[in-house]
């Protein structure tokens, strides 16, 4: 192959794809750690485990990166993770948001195209998150809209997490609670200035 890896624009392209691999390895950690919580049964992935441990280390992802492909390799690895978001249930076919909120499916994607829900494209399918379905629609939008224009993976940490601002709780159970959606939506605009500020410093 006669591309020159020593060309600063994919160096720098590789380093991005690096940094975001490593987020969504440890994201996946968390994002398994939630599932056990809530009393559901894992599949036991040594290979998993193995990636997100290895990608605690810049040195060790950088080989990890190396050994599985370069830029195709991180894409596969990021595929590979939205496809376990499914399998752990995270995130739901838009058939069963869809009848929750009481819309066709049809209507969720341009939602979705207005920042006012997250949508993960998992293959050729959409998937929206599993807490929507308990949720207010308005409410859901706009704590979205508040998440500006994060990642799919980065929107879905957000409600997924359990945020010492919330009291240690998800942002579907905090609501629920009877937390102000302001505080919540402050909370989302924070947290796409901070991952935003992260994603500009791992591109420099």
């Amino acid at each position: 192959m006669s591309t020159d890896l020593s060309t600063p624009v994919l160096l720098r392209r590789i380093a991005q794809l690096e940094a975001t691999v490593g987020r969504l390895s440890e994201d996946l950690g968390t994002l398994r750690s939630a599932v056990s919580k809530q009393g559901l049964q894992l599949p036991r992935s040594r290979g998993v485990r193995a990636r997100v441990a290895h990608a605690r280390s810049p040195a060790a992802d950088n080989q990890h990166a190396q050994a599985t492909g370069g830029l195709a390799g991180a894409t596969a690895r990021g595929e590979a993770a939205r496809v376990q978001w499914v399998k752990d249930g995270l995130v739901v076919p838009g058939e069963q948001l869809a009848q929750a909120w009481g819309l066709t499916r049809q209507a969720l994607a341009p939602a979705a195209d207005r920042g006012e829900i997250l949508a993960v494209k998992v293959g050729n399918r959409l998937y929206y998150p599993q807490a929507f379905l308990g949720m207010d629609r308005e409410a859901v939008a706009a704590i979205c809209r508040a998440l500006g224009d994060l990642g799919a993976s980065e929107k879905l940490m957000f409600w997924l997490r359990e945020h010492g601002a919330l009291a240690g709780k998800s942002v579907a159970a905090a609501l629920e609670a009877g937390t102000a959606l302001a505080k919540v939506e402050r909370l989302a605009a924070a947290w796409a200035r901070e991952r935003g500020a992260s994603r500009v410093a791992a591109a420099a």
